[in-house]
């Protein structure tokens, strides 16, 4: 009967300079994978940056929007301003969404107040009740009106007679994320009730 034996063993292990090589070789791997790592979340970041700041942008372009597209409700024909306020950084315009023959009313707003700060960087809101700040990190903002036939309305802040033929608004911003990758939106918005 045969014997199965195991094979002898080498016991001689590894070299000084198998182990340096070794070493060095793992080193290098890892540099290389710890590169990648770190750009790769440096990406995702600035990545994340952006996209919550267009977002934010988006949101207070969509607001302005639907509040510009419904400046000179008036059902009741009281005949009010649609915009009162029109200058190259604020805008005020008026509505009476719910009826009762005036634009005081705070539920729902029917006067609202949009202003960009250059000091601050900032796009802020007044219903009334006092300005609150919607996006911040704004580099640049402008406002320009424009009559139904698509003439400029110069000569900022417009007075009445210009005011009463605003029949477009060209909302333009800009900004910068915390990472400092600019982000800008432009919009003309129809102004319905002209």
């Amino acid at each position: 009967m045969k014997r199965w034996r195991l094979p002898k063993l080498d016991h001689r292990g590894l070299t000084l300079v198998e182990l340096m090589v070794t070493i060095s070789i793992f080193g290098i791997i890892m540099a290389v994978v710890f590169t990648f790592m770190t750009q790769a979340n440096r990406s995702y970041n600035s990545s994340r940056d952006r996209a919550q700041y267009q977002q934010a942008m988006r949101a207070t372009m969509s607001l302005m929007t639907r509040e510009i597209r419904s400046a000179g409700c008036d059902p009741e024909n009281v005949g009010f301003e649609k915009i009162s306020v029109a200058t190259a950084t604020s805008f005020r315009c008026q509505m009476d969404l719910n009826g009762d023959r005036d634009t005081t009313d705070n539920s729902p707003d029917e006067t609202v107040t949009y202003a960009y700060n250059p000091g601050t960087g900032e796009v802020s809101r007044d219903d009334g009740t006092g300005p609150t700040v919607i996006l911040r990190g704004v580099t640049g903002a402008s406002f320009d009106y424009f009559a139904e036939d698509g003439t400029a309305l110069n000569g900022l802040p417009l007075n009445a007679t210009d005011r009463a033929d605003v029949a477009f608004v060209n909302i333009a911003l800009a900004g910068e994320t915390d990472s400092g990758e600019p982000v800008r939106y432009q919009t003309s918005v129809r102004v319905r009730n002209f």
